[in-house]
């Protein structure tokens, strides 16, 4: 998920938080940045981030990037300008988003005390002028803005009329223009009792460096946190494991059949994986996002309390459910393998009849962890290894592939792509209901599925003839060819049959008439100037094939005229010529 990161600069957020003159608004929000990239980097360094800095004008300070010390960096060398204008930073995060497409979720991180603005370029002079006026070309960026997901962190005590004034107008600004965003801000503290020794304009508990702590927290909860799912494979012997998607999948809006109100869908909580394909047989089909799919570590969140020890993970469970058929089969290999792994030896076994759970205990060292099975470890290895994709099923009719993807720096990725919901949605396989194993095809009986292409049209050189001088030139390259026969042969053939295959489908018939009486003529000139006898017959083979009306076909081929043919009609055209033939 790409995200800017936005942090106003203006003069307002120099002054000083109420009740806390060590810290001034600036400070706490270069302070939020830094908790944002921190709860950012224990989670993996997934996203890619930006940091923009804006007043009545917006500057890209850091480019999208995964080094976040570069942002780090840069948040320390800031000075403030002037006056803040929030609809110039959208208009500029609008454009810098736009080369990331539409497919992926884009976000949008503003730290800033909710400054209202001034005159013209104020939020309430722009709603003003928003007012009647959405369809308007002018205001279309608002509804690409609409698509990102917004986050204000709203800096300022609720006993500030500057900021409930501001607080106010962003709300109506989200609303006015649909956008899809949230304000987090700290709880209002409750009023003092009027005789209370203790109200003189305090607001301690109200925005600090613990309030901040929980604003970041919450802004994490909601919109950076993997969807975790539990990815399932085999039948014989089932193995399963927690595994995590990034970005979250977002919920697929499914139009109903015959009106009515639109169906929400989610994918299951659970991915079974239905079969393995080769990676040109499913080849490039439309989908509707892409995801990292990660195997799920315990790491220790970055905590403001210092000395706390991380919680110990439990240790992972293996069930075996005695309702299998291979029930059995699946215990003794259990057993087979506890007797050969050397960490096995307080393994428990609890349970009746009914269940039996099996757990094994590990030692808690980083080594040990990594030694441990991993089911999303093998599957990617595996499908890196064989240039296959594993179709998974994500919910009811809905269903997704995996495979490996090695990116431009030579790192390998495991990639979920999930595809429309139904079964029909890539084409040339057909339904994926009825993929089958090749075991199953009766002897002699060949698949019928991928539907293979004789000729893709994106991979053949496309013929343009917008302007007069391309047609001219293509008719001039055959001519230059025809002229160089028997040597360029060929490359006369393959060039005449370009431009017939490209006529055809434009329909300009007329030009396969006119490029016949074309190579007449030249038949003609190069008898004249005693060329040999075999350029010209191709000359008149190719005149006269190009008027066949067989050879209206587009997948027909006007091949040369062979040597033998040509001595055969040498032959038959001697006599004639010399009159012994009646």
């Amino acid at each position: 998920m790409p995200t800017i990161i936005a942090l106003d600069v203006s003069l307002s957020m120099l002054r000083p938080v109420p009740g806390r003159n060590d810290h001034t608004y600036q400070s706490l929000a270069l302070k939020g940045i830094q908790l944002l990239l921190d709860n950012l980097t224990a989670a993996g360094k997934l996203e890619h981030l930006a940091l923009v800095l804006y007043t009545t004008v917006c500057e890209l300070k850091v480019d999208f990037t995964r080094d976040y010390d570069q942002i780090r960096q840069a948040i320390k060398k800031i000075e403030p300008v002037d006056k803040a204008c929030l609809m110039t930073m959208l208009k500029t995060s609008v454009s810098l988003m736009a080369t990331w497409g539409t497919q992926n979720l884009l976000q949008l991180v503003v730290f800033t005390d909710c400054g209202p603005g001034f005159g013209s370029t104020s939020i309430a002079g722009f709603l003003e002028a928003y007012a009647g006026k959405e369809a308007e070309p002018e205001y279309a960026w608002l509804k690409t803005l609409a698509t990102y997901n917004l986050n204000f962190i709203c800096l300022g005590v609720h006993c500030d009329l500057y900021f409930t004034r501001g607080l106010t107008l962003h709300q109506q600004l989200l609303d006015a223009a649909s956008l899809r965003g949230q304000l987090f801000m700290t709880k209002p503290v409750k009023s003092a009792e009027p005789g209370d020794a203790t109200s003189g304009g305090s607001h301690k508990s109200e925005l600090g460096r613990t309030a901040l702590f929980e604003l970041i927290e919450r802004l994490c909860e909601s919109s950076f946190k993997s969807t975790e799912v539990t990815l399932k494979c085999g039948r014989y012997f089932r193995m399963e494991g927690q595994v995590l998607l990034w970005p979250p999948p977002m919920p697929y809006e499914q139009a109903a059949l015959y009106g009515g109100d639109p169906t929400i869908r989610h994918i299951d909580q659970r991915i079974d994986v239905c079969g393995f394909l080769a990676l040109s047989d499913i080849g490039s089909p439309a989908t509707l996002s892409r995801h990292w799919v990660l195997a799920k570590v315990e790491r220790e969140k970055p905590s403001r309390r210092s000395g706390g020890l991380a919680a110990v993970a439990k240790p992972p469970k293996l069930t075996l459910d005695t309702s299998n058929p291979h029930y059995e089969l699946e215990k003794l290999e259990q057993d087979i393998r506890d007797f050969y792994m050397k960490d096995t030896k307080d393994a428990e076994e609890s349970g009746d009849d009914a269940d039996v759970t099996v757990v094994l205990k590990h030692s808690s060292t980083p080594q040990a962890e990594q030694q441990k099975d991993n089911l999303c470890v093998l599957l990617h290895g595996a499908l890196k290894l064989e240039n296959m994709a594993a179709l998974v099923l994500l919910g009811e009719k809905w269903y997704g592939f995996m495979y490996a993807y090695t990116d431009v720096k030579k790192k390998s990725n495991f990639m979920l792509n999930i595809l429309p919901p139904g079964s029909n949605v890539i084409p040339w396989l057909g339904d994926l209901e009825f993929l089958g194993f090749p075991e199953d095809l009766a002897p002699g009986e060949t698949a019928s599925f991928p539907v293979r292409a004789e000729r893709r049209s994106y991979s053949q050189s496309s013929v343009v003839w917008i302007r007069q001088a391309s047609l001219q030139s293509d008719v001039q390259k055959v001519l230059r060819h025809a002229k160089k026969m028997p040597d360029k042969t060929q490359h006369f053939y393959k060039e005449l049959n370009r431009i017939r295959r490209a006529a055809l489908a434009l329909g300009f018939v007329e030009l396969l008439e006119a490029l016949a009486l074309l190579l007449e003529k030249e038949t003609a000139q190069l008898t004249l100037n005693g060329v040999t006898t075999e350029c010209t017959l191709q000359l008149q083979h190719a005149a006269t094939e190009l008027r066949k009306t067989s050879n209206r076909d587009i997948k027909s081929t006007i091949v040369p005229l062979q040597k033998a043919s040509a001595a055969d009609t040498t032959a038959v055209a001697t006599p004639a010529q010399g009159g012994y033939l009646y």
